[in-house]
């Protein structure tokens, strides 16, 4: 069901019901005027009789009065009914003194007071008398009137009130439909516009809406941005991607070829030794870019537990042991506050140990062989310190860009290294310094932002 719809419907059953409530209110509320206007009449009309000095008449000496419109012959007759009211008088012996209109048909009965509501004995309308005697017992007086009468003003009064709202209500129940047609035909044409985009169009859309959907226009604003930075992003790794595997898959078919040419045993084996190192390198690099895809579309970590730096500086380590033996280096693990929590963040521990073993492994591949080689926790740092020739000035930014390489690198490498270190410490809050150590050497550290 479409909101225009659900909203229509809604309104179309709220406005009549309110409408039914309304009416029943206003009924209640005149019956209850109606009757305690009737009531003090008929109050003030017996107390008055009360007063009024009749004889002792019997019942047999009352002549019966004509109708008041005969009375007045032809004078105005107003709204008056003669049948719908009724008085009479008794004295203590129950022998009527007066009676008019249905006065004659009203019972005697010395132990009543106040209001009754009777059927029957009158006709067949209901009736309201009300009983009043007289402070000595001599007299009771009875005033009756028709409930029918009171039904008929009470609707008067309601027919005046709501017959204008009731022959309005189709017309306002129109104008309920067509406000909500025109009120959601911004959300039309925005739907109209999303159908028609193109997937790739990053422009945003237009924000002429009712107020309450503009957060959401902005929202999906903001998401477009996003998505299309996305694929740009993945335009761009995949282009850099293959342009950076053709040259090492173009060197390892060269090499296969060159193996096959050897005439001899010790040619062979020489080319097959380069052969593998062209494959460790083309491994090195598909395991940089599959680690460099799955950190950029990444706007915030998933999940953040408590980080063990210690636990994974030592799973870092392990990491570069093999290599580092190579180059006869003894890498170094520093401490300088243990009683004291080393960065304490919440994080991912897996990605944390990935930036400590690209930083360990750049520091080993370019240290010359036998140099030291420390990693340092601190209470509000981590730093990777080696001796080796360390990056010229100008190149110490540059070298955060993929695939960037400094000029006269004669280490074999892929530039992706200190991108994904720098975009695991992004997503951290940590930022990364580089800078040559004045003994030689470059000190890499990280820190908060």
């Amino acid at each position: 069901v479409t909101l225009q719809r659900r909203l229509a419907i809604l309104l179309l059953i709220t406005v009549p019901l309110i409408w039914l409530v309304a009416t029943g209110v206003a009924v209640y509320v005149a019956h209850h005027e109606v009757d305690e206007l009737y009531d003090t009449q008929m109050s003030q009309f017996a107390r008055q009789l009360l007063i009024v000095n009749m004889g002792e008449r019997g019942d047999e000496e009352l002549s019966a009065l004509p109708k008041t419109k005969k009375l007045i012959r032809d004078g105005d007759r107003g709204e008056m009914e003669d049948d719908g009211v009724g008085v009479a008088v008794w004295n203590e012996r129950g022998e009527l003194l007066l009676s008019d209109g249905k006065g004659r048909r009203f019972t005697w009965d010395a132990g009543r007071r106040g209001f009754y509501s009777v059927t029957g004995g009158h006709g067949d309308d209901e009736w309201r008398l009300f009983y009043l005697p007289a402070p000595d017992g001599s007299r009771l007086v009875a005033v009756g009137q028709r409930q029918a009468l009171r039904h008929e003003v009470v609707w008067k009064v309601i027919e005046a009130q709501l017959l204008p709202w009731l022959l309005g209500l189709p017309v306002l129940l129109l104008l309920i439909f067509w406000a909500v047609r025109r009120g959601l035909s911004p959300l039309d044409r925005l739907a109209g516009e999303l159908g028609a985009r193109d997937p790739l169009d990053r422009s945003p859309v237009s924000e002429a809406v009712p107020g309450e959907v503009l957060p959401m226009v902005r929202a999906l604003n903001a998401l477009f941005g996003r998505i299309a930075e996305t694929v740009e992003h993945e335009r761009r790794f995949t282009a850099d991607a293959a342009h950076e595997l053709r040259t090492p898959l173009a060197a390892l078919k060269v090499q296969a070829e060159v193996m096959s040419l050897m005439p001899d045993e010790a040619g062979r084996r020489r080319a097959l030794g380069q052969l593998q190192l062209g494959i460790d390198r083309a491994t090195r690099l598909v395991e940089q870019l599959l680690a460099l895809s799955r950190l950029d579309p990444l706007q915030e970590l998933a999940a953040k537990e408590p980080v063990d730096w210690r636990l994974a500086a030592r799973d870092a380590l392990a990491d570069v042991a093999m290599l580092a033996e190579e180059k006869h280096i003894s890498p170094q693990l520093e401490d300088s506050q243990p009683a004291q929590p080393v960065l304490p963040l919440r994080g991912d521990a897996t990605l944390l140990t990935l930036l400590l073993r690209n930083l360990l492994d750049n520091a080993v591949r370019y240290s010359p062989p036998g140099a030291e080689l420390t990693l340092r926790l601190e209470a509000d740092a981590v730093s990777v310190l080696d001796r080796g020739p360390g990056i010229e000035t100008q190149w110490l930014e540059q070298v955060r860009e993929r695939f960037f390489r400094p000029p006269g690198q004669d280490v074999p490498g892929s530039g992706l290294g200190l991108s994904i270190v720098d975009r695991i410490a992004e997503l951290h809050g940590l930022a990364l310094t580089l800078e040559n150590r004045p003994e030689g050497g470059l000190a890499a550290r990280l820190a908060r932002r």
